[in-house]
């Protein structure tokens, strides 16, 4: 005769596990959110997720990450430890600087072709997006062709931003003797970085003795030959001197990332010290998950809290943190003169709602704002007292000053900060200011419902 068993206790038993995991999953969410630099509002979005699905909020979070990693932060200070065992502390003098910044994105890419060519022994690339179109398939020509004259050629895609990028692209320079490598697949993922973190950077070095930064990525959109109505207005800069070294130490610890190759495999390009080449001082800034703090909006905050006279801020996309946007604020009550420039409408309409408070709160506070019309501007800029001059490419939004992987150059020199002004001035000839229109559009109640929600989802953007 079998012995009749109560289910009861086994029942109550999986309720406690699966009420301990709920728990532990709650748990891991709200310390992941506090961690983050984030709104409150933004935080406040996670409390709903949590109460009725913790499991699957915890592996989204899990999946896409917080704002750092520390055994990549490791890893990264290993690298740059060894870098600096072999050649010393790259020094910012020394560096000839020049602005890559024409209507039509000509000058960027006849630059890019230019030092492709004359490459002697390697050529380092990486982009966020690689475009399957006459641009970008003329760049990998290139690469192809270099390659089989014997050049070293890597090239490191964000796999995010070059999603669409047929593989046959990356094949051909493979087969040439060339080298490819995509940065954080999302699918499969490959365990060692979040989804949510992208290799934002644009960085091209030659030799190690010249680098191309700025904004642009190799597309169409953004360079070309001829003049388009559909391309972003934007800029890059060529470097040459011992910030090409600094530049590479960047793109070679990115491609070791991304390809699981030990950084001791090159040593002897970490050695590399590129001979003085022009005046300006130039410092390179490497930021993202993978480093220990937060270097740019650290420097951004230098900047804005020492300002004596103005501070002049270009980007495509305009939602600091709170303490970042509280030191602007509070530099153009003091009577700095605090200039914003972004796109009438970007190619992000949520962020162009996101910006509204900010603008608006700016525009109160004393600060001059300026929309730019006839194309997306694109460019990132921000020149404090006329002094120092931040490029790369970083916008002034949480998503670059926290989550992306970014490069930037902080350069000081009278040359490249007058080209700078030049190049800022011919695209506020072509803005209009803050509008009292526009100022009493986003007063409506619509309008601050519909920038509230952006401002809110701002960070997941």
């Amino acid at each position: 005769m079998l012995a009749w068993t109560n289910p009861l206790p086994f029942a109550l038993e999986a309720e406690h596990v699966w009420l301990g995991l709920r728990l532990v999953a709650g748990l891991f969410v709200i310390i992941r959110v506090v961690r983050a630099r984030v709104t409150l509002s933004y935080a406040l979005l996670w409390v709903p997720a949590v109460l009725f699905f913790p499991l699957i909020t915890a592996a989204v979070i899990f999946l896409f990450g917080g704002r750092k990693h520390s055994a990549l932060a490791k890893a990264k200070q290993g690298i740059m430890a060894s870098a600096r065992r072999l050649a010393g502390p790259v020094t910012p003098a020394g560096n000839a600087f020049r602005m890559l910044g024409d209507r039509a994105g000509r000058d960027t890419l006849e630059a890019l072709e230019a030092e492709i060519l004359a490459a002697r022994h390697r050529i380092h690339i990486s982009t966020y997006i690689l475009s399957p179109d006459a641009v970008g398939r003329e760049i990998r020509s290139l690469l192809v062709r270099r390659a089989r004259e014997g050049i070293e050629v890597r090239l490191l895609v964000d796999a995010v931003g070059s999603w669409g990028t047929p593989m046959r692209l990356g094949r051909t320079l493979v087969k040439a003797g060339g080298q490819v490598a995509r940065f954080n697949p999302v699918l499969p993922m490959q365990g060692k970085g979040s989804a949510n973190w992208r290799n934002h950077r644009k960085i091209a070095v030659f030799d190690g003795q010249v680098a191309i930064i700025g904004g642009q990525n190799l597309g169409l959109a953004y360079m070309g030959r001829e003049p388009s109505n559909r391309r972003f207005r934007d800029c890059s800069f060529r470097l040459a001197g011992p910030a090409a070294a600094a530049l590479e130490q960047v793109f070679i610890a990115d491609w070791c990332q991304a390809t699981d190759t030990d950084p001791a495999t090159f040593a002897d390009l970490l050695h590399n010290r590129p001979a003085p080449q022009g005046e300006a001082d130039v410092d390179v800034i490497a930021s993202g998950p993978d480093c220990v703090n937060d270097p740019l909006w650290e420097k951004y905050v230098a900047l804005i809290e020492n300002a004596r006279v103005s501070l002049t801020i270009v980007t495509p996309y305009f939602v600091p943190d709170k303490a970042l946007f509280r030191l602007l604020v509070a530099a153009a009550a003091k009577g700095r003169r605090v200039r914003v420039l972004v796109p009438r409408r970007s190619d992000h309409r949520l962020l162009d709602f996101a910006r509204r408070w900010y603008l608006r709160q700016l525009k109160e506070a004393g600060a001059e704002i300026l929309f730019f019309k006839p194309d997306v501007l694109h460019a990132k800029l921000f020149i404090a007292d006329d002094e120092s001059l931040v490029i790369g490419s970083a916008n002034l939004d949480m998503r670059s000053l926290f989550l992306n992987y970014e490069i930037a150059a902080v350069v000081r020199d009278p040359a490249a900060l007058t080209a700078v002004k030049g190049f800022v001035t011919s695209l506020e000839a072509e803005s209009s200011p803050y509008s009292e229109d526009l100022y009493r559009r986003s007063r409506t109640w619509r309008g601050r419902m519909t920038e509230a929600i952006s401002k809110t989802l701002a960070p997941l953007l």
